[in-house]
């Protein structure tokens, strides 16, 4: 393959897409608004990279307990009312059901794992900055671990049921009382903005040029084509690569495209590493918090906020996600926060990542809408687009990804 391609996002996905279409004998521009690689979303995610939690975004439970959470200021999810949003909500209803519900599970795990592999090949071929040490999901309730220790029981992953005493044996930073833990010894995690530099520099080693401060006017349609207009003049490429994020439907909104992908917002606070800090992530599944040891920090996540494109801060989403980990995470009252981030995941109603060419476009190849899961899928991802690009069967079955399943029939994509 010597394709002519341009990558449209310096994100995760964007960067994993550069290296793998690099090593296949691509000739690569990545295309970056940011100051740099890694400066939206990909910056400030919880860091874990974890098969054991696969399921999308619209799940039954997420349908119930979205709508509970929805009437708290406080709670793990909110959501922004608006017309926009209204077609949104409703294919989201439509997807939580069992079946849909199970497909998606089954085919996100096998991603996921295979993500997984490639993610190990990355730290031995350049040095990705993530380490195995598992992580620790850990209830609060005794129905939160019944559903804990199910969940463990299907994924038909290496895993370990504790109770709560086995749990704060295990990591003496978690504080009791808690109802039991379910630990995945195999998972990684990592400082994930390390980890998009250092893939943007291996890619760039290999030939990639990446353009940071380089917006994306318009993507204009011409004979069927597709052509970039940035900042600096139009480009032509053979392929483009879409991989903007929760940005995609407004940059491809003059291409008739049906991309119902919408921000959800989330938070990060950071602070100084203490010696009694966790050892290993501690995802507080109750309230959708995560804590992971970072680089020197220890990062607290969380939150899922459908607001659109607005990236303000909510001082009571960052208050929840505190008391949370206050609660449970000893030593961390009181400790002075380094920083607080904001983010947005690109979520489509259906929780399934848009992997694929349209039918309307042969030089245009989609990879958005990985929601919580862009850091854990972003290798496979790239992988995938690699294949997609050359024209060769995909290492793995994404029929079920094709970016052109919310079109409705009779409809131009």
């Amino acid at each position: 393959m010597n394709a002519d391609v341009v990558v449209v996002g310096g994100g995760v996905i964007g960067v994993c897409c550069a290296y793998e279409l690099a090593l296949a004998g691509a000739r690569v521009t990545v295309l970056e608004s940011g100051e740099g690689v890694g400066a939206g979303c990909s910056a400030g995610n919880a860091g874990l990279i974890c098969p054991s939690h696969s399921a999308p975004l619209a799940t039954r439970a997420a349908l119930v307990k979205g709508l509970r959470w929805s009437l708290s200021a406080d709670g793990p999810f909110a959501l922004r009312l608006r017309p926009s949003l209204l077609p949104w909500l409703a294919r989201f209803a439509a997807a939580c059901t069992p079946a849909r519900e199970r497909r998606g599970t089954e085919l996100l795990r096998a991603l996921s794992l295979a993500s997984l592999e490639l993610h190990e090949r990355l730290r031995d071929e350049i040095g990705a900055p993530t380490e195995r040490l598992g992580t620790l999901n850990v209830y609060e309730t005794e129905a939160g671990f019944e559903h804990g220790t199910r969940e463990a029981a299907e994924a038909g992953l290496p895993a370990q049921v504790l109770a709560g005493n086995e749990a704060t044996a295990l990591e003496p930073a978690l504080a009791a009382p808690v109802a039991g833990a379910v630990y995945y010894p195999d998972e990684l995690s990592g400082d994930p903005l390390a980890f998009v530099r250092t893939v943007a520099q291996a890619a760039e080693e290999r030939g990639v040029h990446i353009r940071a401060r380089t917006g994306v006017r318009a993507l204009r349609a011409r004979d069927g084509r597709v052509v970039v207009e940035t900042d600096g003049g139009t480009l032509t490429p053979e392929t483009i690569v879409l991989a903007a994020g929760a940005w995609m439907r407004t940059l491809a909104h003059g291409l008739g495209l049906s991309i119902p992908v919408e921000g959800g917002k989330g938070y990060h606070v950071d602070y100084t590493l203490a010696e009694s800090d966790p050892r290993v992530p501690i995802f507080l599944q109750e309230a959708r918090v995560i804590a992971t040891p970072m680089g020197g920090k220890l990062r607290l996540a969380g939150t899922l906020e459908l607001t659109g494109l607005d990236l303000s801060v909510d001082e009571r989403r960052v208050a929840a996600i505190e008391r949370a980990g206050h609660r449970r995470v000893r030593g961390l009252a009181g400790r002075e926060r380094i920083e607080v981030w904001r983010g947005l995941r690109p979520c489509p109603p259906d929780g399934l990542p848009l992997l694929g060419r349209p039918r309307a476009y042969d030089n245009v190849v989609l990879a958005t809408g990985h929601a919580a899961l862009g850091f854990t899928l972003a290798p496979v991802t790239g992988l995938l687009v690699a294949q997609l690009v050359a024209n060769e069967p995909p290492a793995h079955e994404i029929a079920a990804l094709h970016p052109d399943r919310f079109r409705r029939a009779g409809r131009r994509a």
